[in-house]
């Protein structure tokens, strides 16, 4: 009996030990923090509320959560007594950190034990949301990258032409009144070549490659499309000038993609150029005009922008002939400048993008190695370096400046072939590939189509050589 009454008095005290514990103690809890455009009396856009159990004791933050749905940069410093009356405990991790996204960018809560610091978590690429990175990206590859392009192409008949040797060329400006001996050494005929003719053409293209755009990050860029134009016949310049002119247009079509985010660009290109020539010299400029659609698959939805870009662009080179020409050595030097232009928009998630325009200096100079071969056939091999200037973006989200991106330099290089067929057909197929700021390959191949001849030789019965004046741009023709 007496042992019963022991084991019960030591029950009762333990039963009380316990309950003395329990509401005596700091009970654990959550709270979740959510950011809003609002505003509020004591933290404006702030709402806090708590999760788990509360007790007479008082209640220790172990964890929180952010819950952004700003589309501001705000900074907040939030004490613990605003979770009620339950905040008189304090959290007991000190220099706990918690990241959480919102629309516009990423957002870091901090503890010091008694309060919870949220602010912007920096201001690199890394620290914004992608989806408001859409339009600095897309103006700079489905932009700029192809305004890249269009000065290739606007000068591609142009570099085709001074695949010829000087002899060649002096040939179809001259046609038989001029008699040479080397003239066909190549199987190249002088009488039946289109490059002196108004002619018409058409390019298609496609490329694949990363771009590690410098403060930004590595963007999947395919693109696609074709040239078309059509350019004059030789004309005479005086002084030991030739030249051509031209006029082309394209579509455009690419697509990006990067962090999730996908944007494809459609768009077209107008442009004019001229071409000169003098000896073993050449050089052009062109000058054009384009626009793009992009349309922007977000985790918010659908962004669609407008892109408008221009441009104008010099080259000039020299061809150095070796064994009689069956080797070409041609040095040449490319300069442009490039606008694009993003419009403002509002994307998906009600944030304003804005930005000023992208203008870009780039110098390319280069080195082409070329072959004449007994068939005819004409291969060729090329390497240039691309270096950008004043090529950063400036775009603006919300009230946030969005890091400023810019392509990288790189290296471009690559072979060709090219043939003529009879008197009205010249083809080519090249590829080059890219490293450095962009990494990866491009093909293209093309045709031009002759429209007229001049009138081909003819015997006369004497057997004298007689001269006629096709026309007043024309060189004088021989007929024998």
């Amino acid at each position: 009996m007496k042992k019963r009454k022991v084991l019960l008095a030591l029950l009762l005290f333990t039963s009380a030990l316990c309950l003395y514990t329990v509401s005596s103690k700091a009970y654990a809890r959550s709270v979740d923090i959510y950011l809003s455009t609002g505003t509020q009396s004591q933290n404006p856009g702030v709402t806090v509320t708590s999760a788990g159990f509360s007790s007479s004791g008082n209640s220790a933050i172990t964890d929180f959560n952010i819950i952004p749905d700003t589309i501001t940069s705000p900074s907040y410093t939030i004490p613990v007594s605003q979770f009620g009356n339950e905040g008189n405990g304090k959290i007991i991790e000190e220099g706990t950190t918690a990241d959480a996204l919102s629309p516009l960018r990423w957002f870091r809560a901090t503890t010091d034990g008694k309060n919870i610091i949220i602010a912007p978590r920096g201001n690199s690429y890394h620290d914004f949301n992608p989806a408001v990175m859409a339009a600095p990206i897309a103006a700079q590859i489905g932009g700029y990258l192809t305004q890249l392009n269009s000065y290739d192409e606007a000068f591609r008949n142009m570099d085709m032409y001074m695949l010829m040797t000087k002899s060649q060329r002096q040939a179809l400006k001259n046609a038989n009144k001029i008699a040479s001996s080397n003239l066909n050494y190549s199987g190249f005929d002088t009488a039946n070549t289109p490059y002196d003719e108004k002619a018409l053409w058409a390019r298609p293209y496609t490329t694949f490659e990363n771009v590690k755009l410098n403060h930004g990050p590595k963007v999947d860029n395919v693109a696609w499309g074709s040239f078309f134009g059509g350019d004059s016949e030789l004309i005479d310049l005086g002084n030991g000038w030739d030249g051509m002119f031209g006029v082309y247009a394209g579509y455009n079509g690419s697509h990006q993609n990067y962090d999730g985010i996908s944007i494809y660009q459609n768009g077209a290109t107008l442009g004019l150029v001229g071409m000169a020539y003098k000896d073993n010299y050449f050089a052009g400029v062109t000058a054009n005009v384009g626009s793009n659609m992009a349309d922007a698959d977000t985790m918010y939805g659908s962004d669609d922008f407008a892109l408008l870009m221009s441009g104008v662009a010099a080259k000039t080179g020299y061809n150095w002939e070796l064994a009689k020409g069956k080797f070409i050595i041609q040095p040449s030097y490319m300069m442009s400048y490039s606008f694009v232009n993003a419009f403002d928009y509002t994307n998906s998630a009600g944030i304003k993008v804005n930005g000023d325009p992208l203008h870009v200096i780039t110098f390319e100079p280069g080195v082409k190695f070329i072959g004449n071969l007994n068939n005819g056939w004409q291969p060729y091999a090329g390497a240039s370096v691309v270096w950008n200037v004043l090529d950063k973006t400036e775009f603006n989200a919300s009230d946030a400046t969005l890091p400023e991106l810019s392509v990288k330099p790189f290296v471009k290089y690559g072979v060709g072939i090219r043939k003529t067929w009879g008197e009205r057909v010249t083809g080519f197929f090249q590829t080059f590939f890219t490293a450095g700021g962009r990494s990866g390959v491009g093909l293209q191949a093309g045709v031009r189509w002759t429209l007229g001849k001049t009138e081909p030789k003819h015997a006369n019965s004497t057997g004298e050589k007689k001269y006629i004046k096709a026309d007043n741009t024309k060189t004088n023709q021989q007929i024998i």
